[in-house]
C-alpha cells in the first residue's frame, strides 16, 4: 500500500499524457487495421485488374495461332485442285515460322475404303516410305483392318519418317469424337492429349486443334450437309507450356502476375484440386489447385477450340502486386501523430485509386473507340457481330451487315490536305448516326470504311434497304469543310444473317462482296449480296490466275498499229498494243484483262515485257520509225521504273529518240513533284512524251505548261463526232491552236473514214490513227517496204 500511495500522484500527473497514449495508441491500431485492409482491397483490384489482362493477352495470342490454322483450311477450300504435300508444307511453315509453340501440322484427309490404296500409293510416291493407314491397337499401331472410313495423317510437317503418318484417328476413340464434334459443328475443336511420338526432352502437356475442311462449293448449313460434305481437317498440335510462354514473352507480359494453366474439365478429369497446372509462369514448383486456392487468387478460363482450361492467377513472389502491409506498419510506429494524417492519406490513397479505376475503364474504351471519330473500331464492331452470331445460333434475332466506303474521299485527301480528309471523316461519321437507331452498331473500320450493324427488324431486308438510301441520300449531300464545299458519295454492301450465313468470316466476305459489286455498278450505290457474286469472284479469280500463267508463259503478244503524218499520210511509227492469246478462250481483248492487271499490281511485269518487246522488235524497223508505249499510272509508282526503261533501250540497242511513252492524265494527279522529275529525266535521255486520250479525264491547261510533254494526242471520242457534231471540230481546232503554241504536236486517235481523215488535215492535225491506215497486227505481218497512204474507201 505504501507504494501504491506513492504512486498515486505520479499516475494522477501523468493522467492527461497516459490518456493520450491509450487515445493515440488506439487510433494508432484503428488507423493500421483500417491501412491494413485498404492495402488488401487495393492490391486485390489492381491484382484482378492485372490478371484478366494477362489471361486477354494469352487468349488474344491463342486466337492468333487458331486463325492461322483456319487459314490452311481457306487454302484447301479454295481450289478445286488438290492441294500437294510441297504446298502444304511450304504454306505452313510460312504460317507458323516465328510461332515456337506449334509442334506439327497435319492434313487429315476423309478416305473410304475404296480410295485407301490409292492414298497409300500416293504417299509412297510423295517421298513416304513404307506409308500405310494404321490403327491403334493398345500402345502400338498396326496396318488399319479394312473399314467404310479412315481418316489418316497424309500430310504432316513432321520429317517423312516419322511413325505419325499413316496414324487413323477414327481408331482412337478421343480424337474420333474431336473429329465428329468438330465436322458437326463447322467449328474449332481441341483437346488436351498425348503424342505417339514424344517430343524431344520428355512429354509434356499438349494440345490437339481440329478444323474441319469442306469441299469447295459445297453447303454447310445443317449437320447432314457437313457430314455428307466433309474432306478432311487440318489438325495441329501445340506444346502447350511453350505456346503460352512464347505469347507472354511476345506481349511482354507482366511479372507481378503468376500465371498457372489447368487442364479442362472432363469426363477423365472430374475434380483439378489436386492436379498441377499444364503451365506456371512461377520460377518454383507448380502449385495444385487445391494450394492455389488457399492464397489470394484470380479465376479464368483460356477458351481454345470449345474447350475451357482452367486459368488461376496469384501474386508473384516478391512482385509489386503482393500485399505487404507497409503502410499500417508505419502506422503503427508513427502512432498518435500519423492518426491525423492517415485521413488524409486515405483521402488521398481513395481517390488514387479511383483514378486507377476510371484510368483502367478508359483504357479498355480507347482500345475499341476510333479516336478520329469517336466511334466503336474494328475490335469493338467484330466483338458485337460474334456477340450476335452466337444469339442467333440460340434463334436469336435476325440481322443484316452493311459496309461502307465513300466515294471520292481519296480525292479529297489528295487535293485538299489529310487535315481535311480528318475533319471530313467527322463530319460523314456524325451524319451516319443521325440516321441510324439507338440499338444500331455504328463503327469505323479504318480509313474511309466504316460498318453498321442493324437488327431486330420484322422485315430485315427491306430494314436495310431503307436504311442504306437514307444513307447513300445523306452522304451525297454536300459537305463544308474550311473555304471548301465538297461532295462525295458513298457505295454500300449488305449482307443479311442467317439468309448468307451464320458465322463473321461468312457475313463480312459476302458484305464485301455486295460492296465490291456497288462500288463497280458505278458508285453511290447499295447492293444485297447473291450467289452470282460469289460465282463472279471465282471467276475473276481463274481470270487472275491465268494471267499471271500468261506472263511466266509468255502467251501475250504485241501488235502494232501505225501513225501516220497527216499531210503526206507516210508512217511515222507504230503503237505498241498488248493482245492476250488464252490457250482455251483465244484471243481477249485488253479492255479485259488491262484492269485486272492494274489493279492486281500484274500490269508491272505486263507493263515491262510489252516495253521490252517493242523496244526489241522496234530495232529492225526503218531508222525514220519510231514505236510508242503506254505506261500505267500503278507503273508510275515503281522506285525503278525509269531503270527498267534505260535496260529495255541499252539491252535492244533502240536509239531513245525513237522510243514515245505515252501516259494518261490520271498519272498527273498524284505524286506531282515526283512524277515530273520523272519525266524530266526521260526527256533527259532523249525519250518523247505524249499526253493520251486528251479530254476524257481530269484535263486542265496547267498540265499542259507544267509537265514537259512533246504530243497530244485527242481521244477518239471527239474523232467519231467530227462528221455531224460541229463543236467537236470547235474542240479539236482549238486543241491544235494550243499545241501549237506550247511547240507541241498532236495525233488523232480513230480515224476510220476518209472524211474524217480529210476534215482533221484541214483543222491541222499533225498525225493520224485508226482502222483508216490499218489495224494492229503483230510483227510478223506488218510490210515495212509497203507504202502507208491512206485508203480511198473508209475502213471496215
Amino acid at each position: 500500500m505504501t507504494g501504491w500511495w506513492r504512486a498515486a500522484p505520479l499516475l494522477g500527473l501523468y493522467r492527461p499524457a497516459l490518456v493520450a497514449v491509450g487515445v493515440g495508441l488506439l487510433f494508432s491500431v484503428a488507423g493500421a487495421a483500417a491501412v491494413a485492409q485498404w492495402e488488401g482491397r487495393v492490391n486485390k483490384i489492381e491484382f484482378e485488374n492485372a490478371a484478366e489482362t494477362e489471361v486477354i493477352v494469352m487468349q488474344n495470342g491463342m486466337g492468333e495461332y487458331i486463325s492461322r490454322l483456319v487459314a490452311l483450311r481457306t487454302l484447301f477450300e479454295s481450289t478445286n485442285q488438290e492441294i500437294t504435300r510441297s504446298e502444304f508444307e511450304t504454306f505452313s511453315a510460312r504460317l507458323f515460322e516465328r510461332h515456337p509453340g506449334m509442334l506439327r501440322i497435319s492434313w487429315v484427309p476423309r478416305v473410304n475404303r475404296k480410295e485407301r490404296a490409292e492414298y497409300e500409293a500416293a504417299a509412297i510416291t510423295d517421298g513416304v516410305s513404307g506409308y500405310r493407314i494404321k490403327s491403334l491397337q493398345g500402345d502400338a499401331f498396326a496396318t488399319a483392318p479394312q473399314s467404310d472410313e479412315y481418316f489418316p495423317v497424309l500430310y504432316s510437317t513432321q520429317p517423312k519418317t516419322s511413325p505419325v503418318y499413316g496414324m487413323d484417328y477414327a481408331t482412337i476413340p478421343e480424337r474420333r469424337a474431336i473429329l465428329e464434334r468438330a465436322r458437326d459443328t463447322d467449328r474449332v475443336s481441341a483437346i488436351r492429349t498425348r503424342l505417339y511420338e514424344p517430343k524431344a526432352g520428355g512429354r509434356l502437356p499438349d494440345v490437339l486443334v481440329a478444323i474441319p475442311v469442306y469441299a469447295k462449293g459445297t453447303s454447310r448449313d445443317t449437320v447432314v450437309d457437313r457430314r455428307r460434305n466433309l474432306a478432311g481437317f487440318v489438325v495441329g498440335v501445340f506444346d502447350l507450356p511453350l505456346l503460352i510462354q512464347s505469347i507472354r514473352a511476345t506481349t511482354g507480359a507482366s511479372p507481378a502476375v503468376s500465371v498457372n494453366v489447368y487442364p479442362p474439365f472432363t469426363a477423365q478429369i472430374v475434380g483439378l484440386e489436386a492436379m498441377l497446372p499444364d503451365y506456371s509462369s512461377a520460377a518454383t514448383a507448380p502449385q495444385s489447385m487445391r494450394d492455389v486456392a488457399q492464397t489470394l487468387h484470380w479465376s479464368g478460363n483460356l477458351k481454345i477450340g470449345g474447350m475451357d482450361w482452367q486459368v488461376r492467377a496469384v501474386p508473384a513472389a516478391g512482385g509489386p502486386l503482393e500485399t505487404t502491409y507497409d503502410r499500417a506498419g508505419a502506422v503503427l510506429i508513427v502512432g498518435m501523430l500519423l492518426t491525423l494524417s492517415l485521413s488524409t492519406y486515405l483521402m488521398l490513397a481513395s481517390r488514387n485509386s479511383q483514378r486507377l479505376s476510371l484510368a483502367n475503364r478508359r483504357v479498355l474504351e480507347l482500345a475499341q473507340t476510333d479516336a478520329l471519330t469517336g466511334l466503336p473500331n474494328r475490335a469493338f464492331f467484330l466483338a458485337r457481330l460474334d456477340e450476335l452470331n452466337g444469339r442467333l445460333m440460340d434463334a436469336g434475332p435476325t440481322f443484316s451487315i452493311l459496309m461502307l466506303d465513300l466515294d471520292r474521299f481519296k480525292n479529297v485527301n489528295d487535293s485538299l490536305g489529310h487535315g481535311a480528309g480528318d475533319a471530313l471523316l467527322r463530319q460523314v461519321a456524325q451524319r451516319l448516326k443521325s440516321a441510324l437507331r439507338a440499338s444500331d452498331v455504328l463503327a469505323r473500320l479504318g480509313g474511309d470504311e466504316f460498318a453498321i450493324i442493324q437488327e431486330a427488324c420484322e422485315d430485315q431486308r427491306v430494314c436495310s434497304t431503307e436504311l442504306a438510301g437514307r444513307i447513300a441520300k445523306l452522304v451525297a449531300e454536300p459537305f463544308l469543310l474550311p473555304g471548301h464545299r465538297v461532295e462525295i458519295g458513298t457505295s454500300i454492301g449488305i449482307a443479311i444473317a442467317p439468309d448468307h450465313g451464320t458465322d463473321q468470316e461468312q457475313l463480312l466476305k459476302k458484305a464485301d462482296l455486295a460492296l465490291y459489286r456497288s462500288k463497280s455498278s458505278g458508285r453511290n450505290c447499295f447492293t444485297i449480296y447473291d450467289k452470282a457474286m460469289s460465282a463472279e469472284l471465282e471467276a475473276r479469280s481463274t481470270l487472275e490466275g491465268d494471267l499471271r500463267d500468261a506472263i511466266a508463259r509468255c502467251q501475250l503478244e504485241v501488235h502494232y498499229q501505225p501513225f501516220v503524218d497527216a499531210l503526206s499520210g507516210a508512217r511515222r511509227g507504230f503503237e505498241a498494243l498488248v493482245r492476250w492469246r488464252h490457250p482455251t478462250r483465244g484471243l481477249i481483248p485488253p479492255d479485259q484483262f488491262i484492269p485486272l492487271a492494274e489493279e492486281t499490281g500484274l500490269i508491272v511485269p505486263l507493263g515491262e515485257f510489252v516495253l521490252r518487246r517493242a523496244c526489241a522488235d522496234a530495232v529492225g524497223w526503218p531508222s525514220e520509225l519510231a514505236v510508242a508505249v503506254n505506261l500505267s499510272p500503278i507503273q508510275f509508282k515503281e522506285a525503278e521504273l525509269f531503270e527498267m526503261i534505260s535496260a529495255a533501250l541499252a539491252d535492244s540497242g533502240l536509239p531513245p529518240q525513237r522510243l514515245e511513252i505515252e501516259i494518261t492524265e490520271s498519272v498527273l494527279l498524284e505524286r506531282g513533284v515526283e512524277n515530273h522529275a520523272f519525266m524530266e529525266r526521260l526527256k533527259s535521255i532523249g525519250i518523247a512524251l505524249a499526253l493520251d486520250d486528251f479530254g476524257t479525264g481530269y484535263s486542265s491547261l496547267s498540265y499542259l505548261t507544267a509537265f514537259p510533254f512533246d504530243k497530244i494526242k485527242i481521244d477518239k471520242s471527239f474523232i467519231r463526232n467530227l462528221t455531224h457534231q460541229p463543236r467537236s471540230s470547235a474542240i479539236i481546232s482549238s486543241i491544235v491552236t494550243l499545241a501549237r503554241g506550247l511547240d507541241m504536236s498532236v495525233t488523232a486517235e480513230g480515224v476510220e473514214t476518209r472524211e474524217e481523215y480529210e476534215r482533221l488535215k484541214a483543222l491541222g492535225v499533225n498525225f493520224a490513227q485508226g482502222y483508216l491506215f490499218g489495224r494492229p497486227h503483230p510483227i510478223e505481218r506488218i510490210l515495212f517496204d509497203a507504202a502507208a497512204k491512206p485508203p480511198q474507201r473508209d475502213a471496215a
